[in-house]
């Protein structure tokens, strides 16, 4: 197996993504609470609407933010990561209760696979800067 050396750049690119991630999330839930609240909607579609936030956050750090194209998937996993454990602190201080260890397993699972995928496509499919 070949280890990789970590980077100045590595570490600015996963800091940049994780950062356009998180941003992108506040603004989309800020967005999505005026829409809720406009639209009354059934409390049932809060659980849906934040999934598909933090899957289109994640995906928009990952794009926007990683510049240097090498180590995709590695990045993508890292900015899934650090931006969950941004979510469970966030969750933390407002005092919200993590609701089951299985809902836990779950975001766990999708926001690295996700960040993974994101990784990939933008080392890929990005045109070079």
């Amino acid at each position: 197996m070949k280890r990789i050396k970590i980077e100045k750049d590595f570490v600015i690119d996963v800091l940049r993504a994780s950062a356009i991630a998180l941003l992108a999330s506040v603004i989309a839930v800020i967005a999505f609470a005026f829409i809720f609240k406009a639209l009354d909607l059934d409390t049932a579609v809060i659980e849906i609407g934040n999934a598909v936030i933090k899957l289109i956050s994640i995906f928009a750090g990952a794009f926007l933010g990683i510049r240097v194209m090498k180590h995709g998937i590695l990045k993508g996993v890292l900015v899934g990561a650090l931006f969950l454990s941004f979510s469970i602190a966030v969750m933390k201080i407002f005092n919200s209760d993590i609701k089951t260890p299985i809902f836990t397993l779950l975001n766990v699972a999708s926001s690295l696979l996700f960040g993974a995928v994101s990784g990939v496509f933008a080392v890929n499919f990005k045109r070079k800067r």
